[in-house]
């Protein structure tokens, strides 16, 4: 399903039927609410894996490969390249939320990136990069790569943890039907008492009392 049937089901079910062109919750708000909701079940997806299974993993359903993505040079020095990534990764260990980095050339793709604790990116920082090697790590919406292998003439293929892409809501949502509840009854609940807060029609600058 798209984010904007999902989002219209959502809004079904605050408005108890069609809403209104002037309702106060938009698609735009809705799609806000949803990134959040999916963050949740990706942790309690992380949780109930550790739980049933004893091992910490992601569900393969809440992964998205973005591929042609742009390497831009660092000014810092000649060995740093960084990359914009669609969305912050979600705050997992280091291998969940980015699970794999490559480079891709004509008809020729690297084998995967080496990903980085922030404690080894300030050791690896001493260091020269690994010969051949391309080295990874995050920060913010940003991955950062140390080679030694000029990468700007290249692009990068990145498989993470996303929900899909949130910027178009004519994009499939990449969430698993199980977990679709928790995120109904999360942005159902957070919608509910967007609706309830009471509308200020003064504007005098004093909050109302709720």
């Amino acid at each position: 399903m798209t984010r904007s049937i999902f989002i219209e089901r959502i809004l079904r079910q605050i408005y108890n039927g069609q809403p209104s062109d002037d309702s106060s919750i938009t698609y735009n708000l809705v799609n806000q609410w949803l990134n959040d909701a999916i963050g949740m079940a990706v942790k309690k997806n992380y949780t109930d894996s550790i739980q049933m299974d004893g091992i910490a993993y992601v569900n393969n359903s809440f992964y998205t490969t973005f591929t042609n993505l742009d390497i831009n040079a660092e000014t810092v020095d000649n060995e740093t390249y960084s990359i914009n990534l669609p969305i912050i990764p979600y705050a997992l260990g280091k291998d969940e939320g980015v699970a794999t980095l490559q480079i891709v050339g004509d008809k020729k793709t690297s084998q995967t990136a080496i990903p980085l604790s922030m404690n080894q990116v300030g050791y690896i920082q001493q260091l020269r990069p690994i010969q051949n090697k391309i080295l990874y790590w995050t920060e913010g919406n940003q991955a950062y790569l140390k080679s030694n292998i000029p990468l700007t003439a290249y692009k990068a293929t990145v498989r993470m943890i996303s929900g899909g892409d949130s910027s178009d809501l004519q994009s499939t949502l990449i969430v698993p039907d199980d977990y679709m509840p928790m995120i109904v009854e999360y942005i159902k609940g957070q919608l509910a008492y967007e609706r309830s807060r009471p509308i200020d029609q003064s504007n005098d600058g004093v909050d109302n009392p709720n």
